[in-house]
Parts: C-alpha cells; structure tokens; sequence
C-alpha cells in the first residue's frame, strides 16, 4: 500500500511540472499561474467577466526564426515543425503561404499567433516590401487562422474564410452571420490561446471572416486569378482549397498531409476522399499540404493511400463482424508506421472512421470526372 501511495504521489508531481520541465526561467512559487513570461493564460476570469490587461507579459517576444521557402514563381511558404502543437514550438506546426501580387502579398492561413504572423510578413517584405492586403483562410482549426488579426490591424486587411469560424469560435448566427444578441463580450480561448507561452501568443485575438461564400467561388484578386473551392465536410465541418490556375499551384491545408498521420477528430473518410478527389481534378504542378514538406506531383499520394486503406479495411473488418471495441486491432494501417504521429492519431482515426462507415453508401464518393461532364 505504501508503494501505491508513493508511485500515485510521484505521478501527480510529475504531472504538475510538465508544463515547466526543461523552462529554466520559470518561477515556480505559484506554478499553476505561471509561464515562460511570469503569465500562465492570456485572460483572467473572475465571477464579474473578462478582466484585460493583467497578464499582458514584459518578455521580448517568441522568436519563430522563419524562412520563406519559394514553391513556385509567386508562391512562398513557411513550413511548420511535424508534431502536435506545443509550447517549444509556439504552435508553429502547421504551413502557411504567401502569394504575390500586383500590389499586395496575399496570405493563406495566417499562421497560430499574431506575433507569427508580423515575423512571417516582415520575412516576406525582404522579398518584395508589400503590404497584406488580403487574408484567405482554409478552415477553422486555430493553427492556421490566429494571425488574422495582425493583418485587420496593422495592414486593413479583408479575411475570406469559411463561416463555421464565426460561427463556432465568435457567437455568429449561421444564416445571417451577424452577432448573436446573447453572446458573452468576452474573448473566446482556443486551444493556442490557452497553451502558448505569453511572449507568442500575446496580442492575438479573434476577428471574424468578412467574406464567405456558399459556393466554389472563383475570382481575380491583386491581378492573381484564383479558385476558392469547397469541399465541405471532411477535415473539419468547413473545409475550402485555393487553386491558382495560371500558376499551377494549389493550396490545400488539411484535406492533404504527408509525412505525418492527419488528425480526423472533427474529419470523415468520405469527406476527406471527396476532397482529394477534388483537387485531383485540377491541373497543378504544385500542391502545399497543411503539414508537410513535399510539394511536387506526389504530394497528395499518402494522404489518398491513407484513406483509401481506412475505408476499405474498416469495411472488410465490419463484413468479418469485427465489433467496434476491436477495430483498432484488427485495422492498423502498418504501412503508415514510420510516419509521424502514427501512434498518437491513426488509432483515433481508425475508431471514429467504424462509426462512420456503419453508414457507407458509394454513392456518396464523388466521382468529379464525371460530375464535370453533367455539368456541361
């Protein structure tokens, strides 16, 4: 009993100083309060609201050390750190692009924080010095959007995104998209919100979407020619991509990832199918995933291999009766092992894609071919 007591004692402290193991700096007097930069949370709460301005940090701010990497003739992107976001990386994990035009840089996905959205566009401007006039975002998920509001402040810019961020993060009505008369005045936290380090996420906050659209959309923004394509549900609840024909680059964010095992938390295999198939029905050179580091003609292949094995093993395990509880023992997807996250996301994914399929139909695969076809 005794050594009972012991382990229990000693994996409690061990929890309680995670946040802080390997953080020289850090005062630990009072440790569930604090963080790299004397703050542990960006906002404070207390039985009359949001009380602003207590933890605003002294701290010189996060260094992302970032390099634009050119992917095409107009087109540079910053790459982010393989792995979950943590407070080492500052929530730097996910890629983020810029592209060139006439007047001004345009940004897709603004990246986790706006301190790595003002470090990203002072990089960019050594290139051409241009202010970001225009923002485009691919989903809701916090690590590509928190920089948005950099850009509204400092450059004036308009954010073209999907709905569901306004919707799900900002107290926004569906339909209407206008404020909900019984939202709380207070900032909403996100995960990055709650689990950086003050000195990268200080100065974010939430700014809504000002255009959206219901549909694929396709328009000419700084003299750049674009397609803003919706493929719906299938990494998220909103998912869009960016095609730029004349360039022949596609921005895709987390319809594709490789490298790494995607995250499907929020995500449907037959979404994520559907979504693939549909930017494999464009004519690009280049695609940037939302995680990962190949950008040629095979940048999509794990991300298609991937969920075509999910879907076709988890349906041959249900005609075997193979109940829910076991299905994470019978479909392990061994081809994926050596990627990133495997261990962490892909059992996840394998469960919640059961529970999914109980209801499969192929005719829910789009077949965008042919869909093309009966259009004209």
């Amino acid at each position: 009993m005794k050594n009972k007591l012991i382990i229990l004692f000693a994996v409690v402290a061990f929890v309680i100083a995670m946040p802080f193991i390997g953080n020289n700096s850090v005062d630990v007097k009072n440790p569930h309060k604090l963080d790299i930069d004397g703050n542990f949370i960006l906002y404070d709460w207390h039985h009359k609201g949001f009380v602003e301005g207590e933890r605003t940090g002294e701290n010189p701010e996060w260094d992302y050390n970032l390099k634009p990497v050119q992917v095409s003739k107009r087109v540079w992107c910053f790459f982010g750190a393989m792995e979950m976001p943590t407070k080492d990386n500052a929530g730097d994990m996910s890629n983020s692009c810029y592209i060139q035009g006439n007047d001004s840089w345009i940004a897709w996905d603004s990246g986790p924080s706006y301190i790595f959205a003002k470090q990203a566009h002072a990089a960019m401007k050594k290139i051409k010095d241009m202010p970001v006039k225009t923002v485009i975002v691919s989903h809701e998920h916090d690590d590509h959007w928190l920089g948005n509001n950099y850009y509204t402040e400092t450059q004036g810019a308009t954010v073209y995104g999907p709905r569901s961020i306004n919707v799900n993060y900002l107290g926004y009505d569906e339909e209407t998209q206008k404020k909900k008369a019984d939202t709380r005045e207070i900032p909403a936290q996100t995960r990055m919100i709650r689990a950086l380090y003050q000195n990268a996420i200080r100065q974010t906050k939430l700014v809504p979407v000002k255009k959206s659209f219901h549909h694929t959309t396709n328009f000419t923004l700084h003299g750049v020619k674009m397609e803003y394509v919706k493929v719906g549900y299938a990494h998220s609840e909103e998912d869009w991509f960016l095609y730029l024909p004349d360039d022949k680059v596609v921005l895709v964010a987390d319809v594709v990832m490789n490298g790494r095992v995607t995250s499907n938390r929020d995500g449907i295999v037959i979404g994520q199918i559907n979504a693939i198939n549909a930017i494999k029905s464009r004519d690009w050179n280049y695609l940037v995933p939302g995680h990962g580091f190949i950008t040629d003609k095979t940048a999509a292949d794990e991300a298609t291999q991937y969920f075509a094995l999910l879907k076709d093993r988890v349906l041959e395990a249900m005609d075997d009766e193979v109940i829910a509880d076991d299905i994470t023992r019978y479909v392990t997807l061994d081809e994926f092992r050596d990627k990133d996250l495997y261990y962490v996301l892909s059992p996840g994914n394998v469960f919640r894609s059961y529970e999914e399929l109980e209801m499969f139909d192929e005719d829910d695969i789009i077949d965008y071919g042919q869909k093309e076809e009966e259009d004209d």
